[in-house]
């Protein structure tokens, strides 16, 4: 096959993923900003601290689909992974309820409604995982472009409805677990995963626990500023920060498509360095446009996505994008080294991640004190995960499917 046309078929495959993803980012954005609007900067700091947990709670989903996904790429039976998957799902969903009171507390809510219901959400997603992987190892990814798309659209129409009734953060909260609730069981109707566990289903749970320790520590790492600023800023303090967040979240949001496309390719070795490269470029060369379009319309930028309340944020928003940039080229990284089982890349991400949050918790009073250790964490792991995809070698097992 020809450089030219392996390329367009490479976009065309693409197009479905983009489009759903595209469809996601844009109405997560929608709740992001209503919210910033609706609830004011105290309750919004909550909800913001709250979705960040959520983000992070949903790595147990992420793992399971990788899981699935790559499985099923390598020709390897993924029905006790499936069923591990479910158990999973209830397994989170109670850790997370009993630990209300910690969280409560933690992040100063009103109520332990909140909680409950990011708790709720999370286990909803982990549940949806198997479903997930499923689409994306098979190589539908039209279907998955939808199912991602229709995930989103239930979580924010969810989410509104739940701030009509109540404009508070448990209010949306609430909605958005009952939204994901509905959309899980739409996708595994369309997924269709087998769902016949054996003897190894509990052995299949903890290894996928085991894989998604490297996603564990870079989702933390991609959300713990907005939940440190609002740990050790004033609430209104971290409201600011929460809507530069917002930022962050649209340019790491924006090209999420590559990765969820790639990663198949990525778990092949015949296909893994033509994947990075097209990966990379897309990923970075969209970093960088947005960079230079907030530094360039900072004012105007703020104004339209958060509002005048949200004026201080002007100097700030081109380092909030360039986070999410960072983040963005990091986790097409990690999930490179994942779809190989690179374990070096699961260390380092651990020790950035807890170098970021002592020197937070140690010395930031403001908003450049999260934001600037944050920017060097991401950094950090670009490089890293640079380095170790052009030093590691792996030997290519031949595959039945060709990008």
């Amino acid at each position: 096959m020809t450089q030219r046309p392996r390329l367009r078929r490479i976009i065309g495959t693409a197009g479905g993923v983009a489009a759903g993803a595209s469809v996601a980012n844009a109405l997560g954005y929608v709740l992001t900003v209503i919210a910033a609007r609706v609830l004011g900067p105290a309750e919004f700091g909550a909800f913001s601290a709250l979705l960040a947990l959520i983000i992070v709670g949903n790595v147990a989903a992420l793992a399971i689909q990788a899981t699935v996904a790559r499985d099923i790429v390598r020709g390897r039976p993924t029905g006790d992974t499936v069923v591990g998957g479910l158990l999973l799902a209830g397994l989170v969903g109670g850790v997370l309820v009993a630990a209300t009171p910690v969280v409560s507390a933690f992040l100063s809510l009103p109520s332990a409604a909140a909680a409950i219901a990011a708790g709720t959400a999370i286990a909803a997603m982990t549940a949806t995982g198997p479903a997930l992987g499923t689409i994306q190892g098979r190589e539908r990814f039209h279907a998955l472009g939808a199912a991602v798309a229709a995930q989103a659209g239930l979580r924010v129409v969810g989410g509104l409805v739940g701030m009509a009734v109540s404009p508070t953060a448990a209010g949306a909260l609430t909605g958005m677990a009952v939204g994901l609730l509905f959309a899980g069981v739409g996708i595994w109707l369309l997924a269709k995963p087998p769902v016949h566990g054996g003897s190894g289903v509990w052995s299949a749970a903890i290894s996928t626990l085991g894989a998604g320790g490297l996603l564990l520590g870079f989702v933390v790492m991609t959300n713990a500023d907005v939940v440190l600023a609002r740990h050790v800023l004033s609430a209104e303090a971290s409201g600011l920060y929460a809507a530069g967040a917002i930022f962050t979240k649209i340019a790491f949001w924006l090209p999420q498509f590559v990765p969820l496309v790639a990663f198949p390719a990525l778990a092949d070795p015949n296909r893994r360095k033509g994947a990075m490269r097209l990966g990379l470029l897309a990923v970075a060369g969209s970093g960088a446009l947005l960079v230079a379009v907030t530094a360039l319309f900072a004012a105007p930028a703020v104004r339209l996505v958060a509002g005048n309340q949200y004026e201080e944020l002007t100097t700030w928003v081109a380092g909030f994008t360039a986070l999410g940039a960072l983040f963005a080229v990091a986790q097409l990284l990690v999930y490179a080294h994942l779809a190989s089982g690179d374990r070096p890349t699961t260390v380092v991400v651990w020790i950035v991640l807890v170098s970021y949050v002592t020197v937070v918790e140690m010395t930031a009073t403001s908003l450049p004190g999260v934001l600037f250790p944050a920017l060097g964490a991401a950094t950090i792991v670009c490089i890293w995960g640079l380095i170790r995809e052009r030093t590691s070698r792996e030997r290519p097992e031949p595959t039945p499917t060709l990008l």
